[in-house]
């Protein structure tokens, strides 16, 4: 399996935002190995904004081996999926 930084490498002249088969056509045309395009491969079909949530999101063999240690750091790195614009926005503490 890949690393972070071989996968990190061989995306490095993607243009953001990109999908997954745009990250995928970068690598091969970077030639990256085939642990790395199998890595690309797993990514969930989405835009990415940029490296690091590529990084984040690509399997490598740094990904912890025991479940728990999987769901702690899947559950720090969760994102809202929610726009922006529509999450809701707590009060603001100096109005009270």
């Amino acid at each position: 399996m890949a690393t972070t930084d071989e996968v990190l490498h061989a995306v490095r002249d993607a243009t953001y935002p990109a999908g997954k088969d745009d990250l995928i056509a970068t690598a091969q045309a970077a030639g990256a190995g085939e642990d790395v395009l199998k890595a690309l491969r797993t990514l969930p079909t989405e835009d990415y904004a940029n490296a690091q949530e590529v990084a984040r999101s690509v399997p490598t063999e740094e990904e912890p081996t025991d479940a728990r240690t999987a769901a702690e750091q899947a559950r720090q790195n969760a994102t809202s999926r929610v726009a922006a614009g529509e999450r809701e926005v707590p009060p603001d503490p100096t109005d009270y």
